[in-house]
């Protein structure tokens, strides 16, 4: 349990300096570019801290023991499926994750929430505009995707070598993560396209339910285009699914430093 820490399961934090970074995808570099990831640009973020790994379904068991809160539909008896403890939680919905995120602030005295799309993918790719977590060329050994064939979840953190250039892991493949980034209404085009933004209604947290909000880093069922650290799609926040979970940031209070 060393990517979190008892009594509350609180993450093992990774500090994310403050600074600048290329956000979308650059169609010298892309073999398949989106117009939803296009133009490629600089993006200034204040330091944060974000989750080494995704959520597991221990750590969402505490929330669940905590609070009462309804357990992932698969879960039988409301206990975490046997064997599966250090996978990522999955068949969380948007409310879900944010649920969980309202709870670890409140034990922990931190102000958890879900990543923007701006901090996953600086999280994802730091500053040089690489196209994986780890480098430009994509390696099937790096990631849970599906050249590897797993058609599930694996343990969270057992691929080292995918890591970041922060040391953040699991970004690409495995589950799809949910950030708290409106997309729009509709699936086919963004509302919010680039350049991000944050202060024009994209990172709005009570929007209406029919606002899809964006998914990032691709999951099991996906191939190599998929692990992109640019790809973005979004999903009604209704939604759960066996490979969508979910990864919490926070950002030290302005009054606390």
């Amino acid at each position: 349990a060393r990517y979190w820490s008892l009594p509350y399961g609180e993450p093992d934090w990774v500090e994310i300096p403050a600074g600048v970074f290329l956000m979308g995808s650059d169609p010298r570099k892309e073999t398949i570019v989106r117009e939803a990831e296009q133009p490629q640009h600089k993006v200034y973020l204040p330091t944060f801290y974000i989750a080494r790994v995704p959520i597991t379904n221990a750590q969402y068991a505490l929330f669940v023991q905590a609070t009462g809160y309804a357990p992932p539909e698969h879960w039988r008896n409301g206990r975490v499926p046997r064997g599966k403890e250090l996978h990522p939680v999955v068949n969380v919905s948007w409310y879900d994750a944010m649920a969980y995120c309202r709870w670890l602030s409140e034990v922990t005295g931190k102000p958890i929430t879900l990543p923007s799309e701006a901090e996953w993918e600086k999280a994802a790719r730091g500053a040089d505009g690489r196209i994986y977590p780890w480098g430009n060329t994509f390696e099937a050994g790096r990631c849970n995707s599906s050249e590897l064939g797993m058609d599930d979840t694996a343990p969270v953190g057992v691929f080292p070598t995918g890591a970041s250039p922060y040391g953040v892991l699991d970004l690409s493949g495995n589950v799809w993560e949910w950030t708290r980034s409106l997309w729009g209404k509709d699936w086919r085009k963004p509302g919010f396209g680039y350049p991000y933004d944050p202060t024009d209604g994209r990172e709005d947290l009570d929007a209406p339910s029919d606002d899809r909000r964006v998914m990032r880093g691709g999951f099991f069922g996906f191939g190599r285009e998929g692990a992109h650290v640019v790809v973005r799609l979004a999903t009604d926040p209704l939604t759960w699914d066996r490979g969508l979970g979910f990864r919490v940031v926070f950002a030290p209070m302005h009054s606390a430093l």
